[in-house]
């Protein structure tokens, strides 16, 4: 038999191999329940096993906090207090969260200051599920892949759909991505880099937790399937109401051999169409997006390509003239023995392609274009409805869909202000600046001026070549008639009615 566990205080630490109810009262006097009574009585009443302390709810504690309280000496009174009752919070909090990552509650090599930030990092962990809980509405809607409608769409459709799955929180408080994780088996041995993915990767596909996680995942893909060609795939899962066996006949369909095949045709179309000659032909950001979608088909098809494979491959496919000298640089470093990853290479070249020419002048085109429309006078910062002056321009406008409402309704204004019922004129197009008043006004006016003009003189001449006297003699304004009045004109007809 082996001999019994002594409780340990201050820094000094837990050993290994101590069984369960050990655990549970080396963390009571930790937690601050000095005497052996003390500890008893709350094994015995409230949790004496990891199962009990993981059923237990803070709303538990807190009524047990207050029993204890009120009762009498003879009868255990234990007055817990504030800060007690929160480490008995965090305690369960703190054995879920082994039961989060299929691992066991353990102590070994834990002393009393170790052990109570581990529980204020449980209790942490859980205001942040519990915010994550209020959240989950706004984040899920915002994260919806929308419906599954073809298999051209299933690649993207998948990704949405795992974000979506982890935007909400499962009964164990895990998102419920762990329920269609690829990997049956917990990676419990992995690295990951928080909690929360340590858990998505760790839960255990078992239990009351999960059979009932499976089933909100199941209602998930049912509506986000049903009157679609997907939903087909799944109706022989219907009966099971498991979303992880329903995940799993989608996956097997649409990301079967035939489809890892067209994966990787079009990666190796990549490979060999892929280019970065200039800006104009396509952005650096472009090929450098398409250069890491053809690494991830690689990657998920089994065939992953190393590091130093994708520097050769970035520095074979870029192509440009001024980009060649950077290209060496990098390649004399790698041969004098630096190590020069994919990363810092595609770094290293995004810098040199923004002191580019080509992409200076693009890209203060496309800000020019996109920012607000104000003028400054000291500035000229824009020029899309304003003139060189400060007026606003009221003749063409070759942007004129991409200004905003505000922007149009200034110019309308404007020309409503000078009369003038339209922009687009030949006039207007390259005007110098000053606003153009209504120049058809103006012709009309003046046509109408010079015919009057034309018609005095007409008068004049007629009544001198008819009796020699001057304009001002008894011949009738008639006299200015042309040649069609003359010959069976109007006017000869009124004439021959008289």
């Amino acid at each position: 038999m082996p001999p019994a566990y002594t409780i340990v205080t201050g820094a000094v630490p837990a050993v290994a191999g101590i069984g369960e109810a050990d655990i549970i009262e080396q963390s009571l006097a930790w937690i601050g329940f000095n005497t052996d009574a003390q500890r008893q009585r709350i094994m015995n009443e409230v949790f004496s096993n990891f199962e009990d302390a993981e059923g237990t709810g803070e709303g538990e504690i807190d009524a047990m906090a207050k029993d204890l309280t009120a009762r009498t000496v003879p009868n255990g009174k234990i007055i817990v207090g504030i800060r007690r009752t929160r480490l008995l919070k965090g305690f369960t909090h703190w054995v879920r969260d082994f039961s989060r990552v299929s691992g066991t509650p353990d102590i070994e090599g834990m002393d009393e200051s170790a052990f109570k930030v581990a529980l204020n990092v449980a209790l942490r962990r859980e205001e942040i599920r519990s915010n994550l809980r209020k959240q989950v509405k706004t984040a899920a809607d915002a994260a919806s892949p929308g419906p599954l409608e073809s298999e051209r769409k299933w690649k993207a459709w998948e990704e949405k759909f795992v974000n979506y799955c982890r935007a909400h929180i499962g009964a164990n408080g895990v998102p419920l991505s762990y329920v269609i994780r690829e990997d049956d088996a917990p990676d419990v041995n992995g690295n990951y880099t928080d909690f929360i993915s340590k858990t998505i990767a760790c839960a255990p596909l078992s239990g009351e937790y999960y059979e009932s996680d499976r089933l909100t995942v199941f209602n998930m893909i049912v509506s986000l399937t049903t009157g679609e060609p997907s939903g087909d795939w799944i109706k022989n899962t219907l009966k099971h109401s498991d979303g992880r066996r329903s995940m799993k006949a989608l996956r097997d369909h649409f990301a079967g051999e035939g489809n890892a095949s067209r994966n990787k045709a079009e990666a190796d179309r990549l490979y060999q169409d892929l280019h970065y000659k200039s800006e104009r032909a396509m952005p650096f950001e472009t090929f450098l997006t398409n250069c890491q979608k053809m690494f991830n088909i690689y990657d998920k098809e089994g065939e992953p390509m190393p590091e130093a494979a994708r520097v050769r491959f970035l520095f074979k496919k870029v192509q440009h003239k001024d980009m060649q000298l950077s290209i060496e640089s990098l390649q004399a470093q790698q041969t004098a023995g630096t190590i020069i990853t994919y990363t810092m290479a595609a770094n290293h070249l995004t810098t040199k392609v923004s002191t580019l020419p080509e992409y200076i002048s693009k890209n203060r085109n496309v800000s020019a274009v996109g920012k607000s429309v104000s003028f400054n006078s000291s500035s000229g910062s824009d020029a899309s409805i304003y003139n060189s002056d400060g007026t606003i321009n009221t003749g063409f406008i070759p942007n004129w869909r991409s200004l905003s409402k505000e922007q149009r309704d200034s110019v309308m204004a404007e020309r409503k202000r000078l009369g003038i019922s339209g922009g687009k004129t030949k006039h207007s197009k390259g005007s110098s600046g000053k606003p153009d008043s209504n120049r058809m006004k103006q012709l009309i006016s003046q046509n109408k001026k010079h015919k009057r003009t034309i018609k005095s003189l007409r008068r004049t001449s007629n009544a001198k070549d008819n009796d020699g006297t001057s304009a001002g003699g008894n011949e009738s304004d008639d006299s200015d008639t042309d040649a069609g009045d003359q010959f069976a004109g109007k006017r000869s007809k009124k004439k021959g009615k008289k």
